[in-house]
């Protein structure tokens, strides 16, 4: 026999002995319970397996040129009234840009606002005796018909 042979014999005569052991093993001790047992498993090694992605190429990006319009230069808007002076004196307008000139007709209006308001705080309602003001005074009614005296 050649030395494969040999081996062969032992390795049947292994397998042998340990599944005529093996019931044996499970019937030992005084319980009623069998003991655990192990049975030999085969084993099997399958050779690795290698697998390999399959190489993708990417496409390089595509860029397209744009043309673009220039921007529209902003036009500076045109200043717009923010304010007049107040009170009874000259007319002073007040604009956005930060310039003072005199007159306009909306500041113009404004001020004629003014003054019909404080004429007619001023302006009493008389009843040919006497005058009442808005806020109420009385003073005699400088219009009324004086009383006529005989001349001398």
């Amino acid at each position: 026999m050649g030395r494969h042979g040999r081996r062969r014999r032992v390795a049947v005569l292994l397998i042998g002995i340990v599944a005529a052991i093996g019931p044996i093993a499970g019937c030992s001790g005084d319980s009623d319970t069998p003991a655990e047992t192990t049975t030999p498993s085969a084993t099997t090694t399958a050779p690795p397996t290698t697998t390999t992605a399959p190489e993708t190429t990417t496409a390089p990006p595509v860029t397209s040129e744009v043309a673009t319009e220039p921007a529209p230069t902003p036009q500076a808007a045109e200043p717009t009234i923010v304010g007049c002076q107040m009170g009874l004196g000259p007319i002073e307008t007040y604009w956005s840009d930060g310039t003072v000139t005199g007159y306009s007709d909306y500041c113009q209006s404004v001020h004629d606002e003014n003054l019909q308001g404080e004429a007619e705080a001023n302006t009493p309602v008389c009843d040919g005796t006497v005058c009442t003001f808005p806020n109420g005074a009385t003073v005699p009614d400088r219009n009324a018909d004086a009383p006529v005296v005989p001349a001398p």
